[in-house]
């Protein structure tokens, strides 16, 4: 688990993009949109509560600072609502927080995250209902509309409003117990289920309904998919870089998530995919949330063996194991590691 007394080094999102940057087009991701972000170190064994610090960063400006704090927050900033028509509520931060407040783990994965990428993490969020903040705007008949989100960073992304009325959507002001931190979004973020995180902007500044049924957003205008579900995934954060024993039993551990379908069943193969082996999941896996599993190797055998793992959702779905890269709607396969075990 990550130690909060010794925060392991940051690197620069370029860093990582200069590791799966065939995967991602990190180069022209970079140079095109300005998106730079930050990451700690890949995870050798992961918590199931990411804490702020170590939570990944994906930004298209990673300069950006709202420039208020909790502070300031009452007099600096509010939210405007905007019905169609041009109809406007505006909502203060003590407005947002005197509505009734939800508290909730949430897992958020990056569109761009490779198989077995350090692109997406966990928290325990805070935040009032969107359909309650929506309220004010909402029409009679809602079937074609979307809603629109705008930063203050300038990004933008709108999503149907069906989703917006989910039990599941939130405008997010908390993280881990304490006020959104300012690289992750404050004062408000916004949570909404079964999308990657490119759908899920910080630093709300408006709110919008737009006539239509079609949405769009600053990556769709660079090429990525809109609306698309989480992929299934799993990740095997140990033991890639430690010593193994023949003979000696062996901790293997990992996180598997499937968005909003949830997670039954993680599996292991120890010899490149022509056996599998059932995992534990021992914390999590509920819809919406990561899922960590372990699996004890009781007696490795001497040589190269080739690990790899894959999950099966809520729904029956069998994680694919057909490779593609993150380009357009986010990155499919199984997470492999080759691992030495020692006589």
């Amino acid at each position: 688990m990550y130690n909060l007394e010794k925060p392991t080094r940051r690197r620069r999102f370029l860093a990582v993009l200069g590791g799966i940057g065939a995967a991602v087009g990190g180069a022209w991701l970079v140079r095109a949109c300005g998106a730079i972000g930050e990451r700690r170190e890949y995870p050798t064994s992961t918590s199931f509560i990411t804490p702020n610090e170590d939570f990944f960063l994906v930004s298209i400006n990673a300069w950006f600072d709202p420039g208020m704090d909790i502070r300031s927050v009452e007099s600096a900033w509010s939210l405007s609502l905007t019905g169609f028509g041009g109809s406007q509520h505006q909502l203060r931060y003590s407005d947002l927080r005197n509505l009734r407040a939800v508290d909730f783990p949430y897992t958020i994965e990056c569109i761009h995250n490779p198989v077995g990428g350090p692109l997406i993490g966990n928290a325990q969020w805070r935040g009032a209902p969107l359909k309650s903040v929506l309220e004010p705007i909402l029409p009679a008949e809602r079937s074609d509309y979307v809603v629109m989100f705008r930063a203050l960073d300038g990004f933008y992304s709108s999503v149907s409003i069906e989703r917006c009325l989910s039990d599941d959507s939130f405008l997010a002001y908390e993280m881990n117990g304490v006020p959104l931190p300012s690289k992750h979004g404050f004062p408000v973020r916004v949570v909404l289920p079964d999308l990657y995180g490119m759908k899920q902007p910080r630093w709300i500044s408006e709110i919008a309904l737009v006539k239509g049924t079609e949405t769009t957003g600053f990556w769709e205008e660079h090429g990525m998919a809109s609306e698309v579900s989480i992929k299934t995934t799993t990740r095997i954060d140990q033991p890639p870089r430690q010593t193994i024993v023949a003979g000696e039993p062996s901790l293997l551990s990992g996180i598997a998530f499937a968005g909003e379908r949830g997670i039954d069943r993680v599996e292991i193969s120890l010899d490149g995919g022509l056996s599998w082996e059932d995992c534990e999941l021992i914390e999590g896996g509920e819809p919406g949330v990561w899922g960590i599993w372990s699996y004890d190797w009781a007696l490795p055998t001497a040589g190269v063996h080739r690990l790899m793992a894959r999950s099966t959702d809520g729904a029956g779905n069998v994680q694919t194991s057909v490779a593609r890269g993150v380009w357009p709607d986010g990155a499919s396969g199984y997470h492999n590691v080759g691992v030495q075990v020692d006589s």
